[in-house]
């Protein structure tokens, strides 16, 4: 795009570019790229879309082709740079934790009839985690893979029911139109993402926030996950404390079920 030709806002948005590590810039949500630009999301998608692109995620994976990945950093001990990676990952995301939520968040998963935990992509393996973790303390939880299957169990939920819904971006279709699917019938939604300001957040009941910045070309990194990772095992915890007795013996049997299973 020739800048004499650009709008107003086109040039907001050229400037940020030019006056920020563009490389750095991959990292930044839609919201956080929006806000910090100084326009309107609508904006941003026009500014892409003149450029000949698909949207916004088009545009941050051209951003990130200028950033190298974690496998290609100019580093001599690459297993150092990941190992403090995921130890920062873990000890911002620990900074953030509200208690109060997760208290909160304990009390509607304990009470609740049903209880389906869903993410796309990568963020369906912290998904299916949670579900094996919580399947071992003796509460039931679905998890489903499959984007069309997840819409369908999602129109059958009912208010006592709890969705938690991962999404590192918080901004990836399925899951937002999961959510607003779910907060039509009143079901409660615990949701674990990276971005305090993204659509996902806005139907949370919880918002539990975890520190991990990716880029288009990280998104099998495990550096991702390790945030969500611990945020389940806290909920673990507090749902383990607050079960009481039940949840040992129910720890013990699951244990006592698989013991043959090991030579």
């Amino acid at each position: 795009m020739i800048q004499t030709h650009a709008t107003k806002q086109d040039r907001a948005i050229i400037a940020f570019l030019n006056g920020n590590n563009i490389s750095n810039l991959s990292y930044l949500s839609i919201t956080e790229f929006a806000s910090q630009a100084n326009v309107a999301e609508s904006t941003l998608l026009r500014f892409c879309r003149k450029l000949g692109l698909r949207g916004y995620s088009e545009f941050r994976m051209l951003l990130a082709q200028s950033n190298n990945s974690e496998y290609t950093e100019d580093e001599e001990n690459f297993s150092f740079t990941i190992m403090n990676s995921m130890c920062t990952a873990l000890h911002s995301t620990y900074e953030l934790l509200n208690q109060e939520n997760i208290e909160k968040a304990t009390d509607l998963l304990l009470g609740a009839k049903q209880i389906y935990c869903m993410g796309s992509g990568n963020s369906g393996v912290a998904a299916e985690e949670m579900r094996n973790k919580f399947l071992r303390f003796g509460i039931h939880m679905y998890h489903l893979s499959d984007s069309h299957l997840q819409m369908i169990a999602s129109s059958t939920l009912q208010e006592d029911d709890v969705l938690v819904l991962f999404s590192v971006s918080g901004s990836t279709k399925d899951m937002i139109d999961i959510a607003r699917m779910a907060k039509r019938i009143g079901t409660k939604l615990i949701i674990i993402t990276n971005y305090l300001r993204s659509p996902l957040s806005s139907y949370a009941d919880i918002s539990l926030f975890v520190v991990t910045k990716n880029t288009p070309l990280d998104g099998g990194s495990l550096i991702a996950k390790i945030s969500q990772l611990y945020v389940i095992d806290v909920l673990a915890a507090s749902v383990f404390k607050r079960m009481g007795k039940q949840s040992q013996l129910n720890l013990e049997r699951t244990a006592i079920a698989v013991f043959d299973k090991e030579i």
